[in-house]
C-alpha cells in the first residue's frame, strides 16, 4: 500500500530482522546482476487499451513477448506504473509477454461500485485477459495489497498459474478484527473527501470490510511455486504490527515445501524501487524454472 494507506512516519529505519534456518538473506550486491539475453534487447513498444469488461473498462498495457505471461498486480492506492522501473530489466531477462493494468478506479480504468468484490474484481481481469488474447500460462509478481488479488486468481485458476513473487505483500492472517478495526478508525475522516478526488481509494476503502472478510475464505494453492520477499524495514507504526507482517510472511512459506522466503535487506516496503536488482534476479529465476519445467520432457505411461 501507499503511505497514505497504511501510516508509515514512525517505521524505523535501520532495523535488521535476523533470521535463520530456511530463510534467505538477500544481502545488498557488490555489483548489478548480470542479466541473460544481452542487454541489447530493447523493451518493445506498449501497447495501451481500455477494454470494457462488463459495466466499466479497465486500463490495460502491456508489452509483447513470449509465454507464459508475466501478470502485475499493484499494491492498494497504486497505479500500473509503479512498476516502470523494472519492466525493461525484466524483459532483458525473460523476453516474456508483460502485462500491467490498473484496478478499477485507479489510474485510467473506470469502476463499478457494484462490483468491488475480490471475486468480482478477478473476473474482470479474466475477461480482459480474454480479449487481449492472454488468457494463458502466466507468472504473478504481486506488492502488498496486490498479494490478495494474485491469490484470489490463482485460487480460481490454478491451472493457469505456474507461479507467484510476492513483494512485501499482504497475508490474509495479517488482517485480524483489532486490525481492521484500526484501519477504519484511521480513515474514517478522510474517506469522504476521496470520493470526488480519489474514487478507486474512497471505495477501497468502504469495501475493506469485505475484502479482509473474502481474503480469509481465500487460499494460496500449495501446488504453485512461490517466492516471498519481504522487507526488512518495517512501514507499520507499531512493534506489534510489525511482528506479526513478518510472521504473516513466515507462516506462508511454512505452509508448502515449494515456497521460499527471501529478505530484501535495505528495502522499505516498495522492494521493487527500494531492491530493483533483487526483485528482477527473484521474477527472472522462477520464470526460468517455469519455462524449463515445461519444456521437460512428459512421461508417457505404458
Amino acid at each position: 500500500m501507499k503511505p497514505y494507506l497504511l501510516s508509515l512516519t514512525t517505521a524505523s529505519l535501520g532495523v535488521y530482522l535476523l533470521l535463520s534456518g530456511p530463510y534467505l538473506w538477500a544481502g545488498l550486491p557488490q555489483k548489478p546482476p548480470v542479466l541473460t539475453p544481452p542487454p541489447s534487447k530493447s523493451l518493445p513498444a506498449a501497447r495501451d487499451t481500455l477494454l470494457e469488461v462488463g459495466g466499466h473498462r479497465l486500463h490495460f498495457r502491456i508489452w509483447r513477448g513470449k509465454t507464459p505471461i508475466i501478470l502485475f498486480e499493484s499494491g492498494g492506492g497504486d497505479d500500473l506504473s509503479v512498476w516502470k522501473g523494472i519492466l525493461a530489466p525484466i524483459y532483458r531477462a525473460t523476453g516474456a509477454t508483460l502485462v500491467t493494468y490498473d484496478r478499477a478506479g485507479f489510474g485510467t480504468s473506470e469502476i463499478d461500485s457494484s462490483q468491488l468484490t475480490i471475486h468480482q474484481q478477478i473476473l474482470s481481469l479474466k475477461t480482459g485477459l480474454s480479449k487481449l488474447g492472454l488468457d494463458r500460462k502466466c507468472l504473478i509478481v504481486a506488492h502488498s495489497l496486490g498479494g490478495i488479488f494474485a491469490t484470489a486468481f490463482a485460487a480460481r485458476y490454478p491451472s493457469q498459474v505456474k507461479g507467484a513473487v510476492f513483494l512485501d505483500a499482504t497475508q490474509a492472517v495479517f488482517w485480524t478484527p483489532s486490525q481492521l478495526n484500526g484501519f477504519l478508525t484511521q480513515y474514517a475522516a478522510v474517506q469522504p473527501q476521496t470520493r470526488k478526488t480519489a474514487p478507486g481509494r474512497y471505495w477501497m476503502y468502504a469495501t475493506m470490510p469485505q475484502l479482509v472478510a473474502e481474503m480469509h475464505q481465500t487460499v494460496f494453492p500449495r501446488t504453485i511455486p512461490a517466492v516471498a520477499i519481504m522487507a526488512d524495514q518495517p512501514f507499520y507504526p507499531t512493534a506489534d504490527e510489525t511482528t506479526r507482517w513478518r510472521q504473516a510472511q513466515q507462516q506462508f512459506v511454512a505452509a508448502a515445501p515449494n515456497r521460499k522466503l527471501l529478505v530484501a535487506k535495505g528495502s522499505g516496503h516498495y522492494v521493487m524501487l527500494d531492491r530493483p536488482d533483487l526483485a528482477v534476479k527473484t521474477i527472472s529465476t522462477l520464470y526460468q524454472e517455469i519455462k524449463a519445467k515445461d519444456n521437460m520432457p512428459k512421461k508417457i505411461n505404458n
